[in-house]
């Protein structure tokens, strides 16, 4: 296990070292230590990207987008979980095929919806676009549910409590481990995408942090330490966020998805 971390921490140690190089003694010797620490690729980063720009806009798109991921996958989950009709497990397996399906499959219908909507070029769309894979979520969530016990909500009922409020104010707070693990991993996803923005977005008033690394290729040259150095500009909150987060990922797995 250490000999495969080792391997795997391989490209993380020559993206961070090279960032200090420049682009000469990045080419003649990408895995030396650097001569001499230098940070003109970052301020070289800072100047050709809007970084306050595009972190709001990664910013606003992935908040929302968990958020609304988090809500749909919780609220389909919950009857699917509870009622016993074919119906609802009709209904699971239809959801469950749109999350087997590759993005890449659906990628030109996707570009015809939004462009019917006139939803092209716009945070708005993108989030949209996010928003329909709460069938992961959802798949998390019903698990999850069959490991609460149904006795709480019968209590609740009965003390007068409607379906609506049973849900958001006995059901939901119970689910904070496989919620927390969902919106780590939804997280990650969002802020890292590139696909999508490439696809959707065109304007660089509307670029993600994502797409800054991709602005910075040249037609016939690029300047690789400058982009590693905007690649580590963008991945640091993800990271941070991560290592934040990281010791609720194993509870909440291991306390829902394995259930039922």
């Amino acid at each position: 296990m250490l000999a495969i971390s080792i391997v795997m921490l391989i490209p993380f140690y020559y993206l961070v070292v090279n960032t200090f190089k420049t682009p000469q003694e990045m080419s003649a010797s990408p895995l030396a230590l650097p001569s001499s620490i230098n940070f003109d690729n970052y301020i070289k980063a800072f100047n050709s990207m809007d970084f306050f720009q595009s972190f709001a806009n990664s910013l606003i798109i992935t908040v929302i987008s968990v958020i609304c991921i988090v809500i749909l996958g919780a609220m389909a989950a919950y009857p699917i979980a509870r009622r016993k009709h074919k119906i609802y497990k009709g209904l699971l397996f239809y959801f469950l095929i749109g999350y087997m399906l590759p993005a890449q499959t659906i990628m030109i219908p996707l570009y015809l919806l939004l462009q019917n909507l006139h939803l092209l070029n716009n945070i708005a769309g993108l989030i949209l676009v996010y928003s329909s894979w709460c069938n992961f979520a959802l798949f998390l969530y019903q698990g999850f549910f069959k490991g609460l016990p149904v006795d709480i909500e019968e209590a609740a009922m009965i003390d007068g409590c409607s379906p609506w409020k049973c849900f958001w104010l006995v059901v939901f707070p119970l689910l904070k481990p496989i919620t927390t693990t969902i919106v780590i991993f939804e997280v990650m996803w969002v802020w890292n995408d590139f696909l999508y923005p490439y696809l959707f977005l065109s304007s660089n008033k509307s670029f993600t942090l994502v797409m800054q690394v991709y602005k910075g290729v040249g037609q016939f040259s690029n300047d690789w330490a400058m982009m590693l150095a905007t690649m580590v500009v963008v991945l640091v909150p993800v990271v941070i966020f991560y290592l934040i987060m990281q010791k609720h990922i194993v509870a909440g797995i291991t306390s829902g998805a394995v259930k039922g």
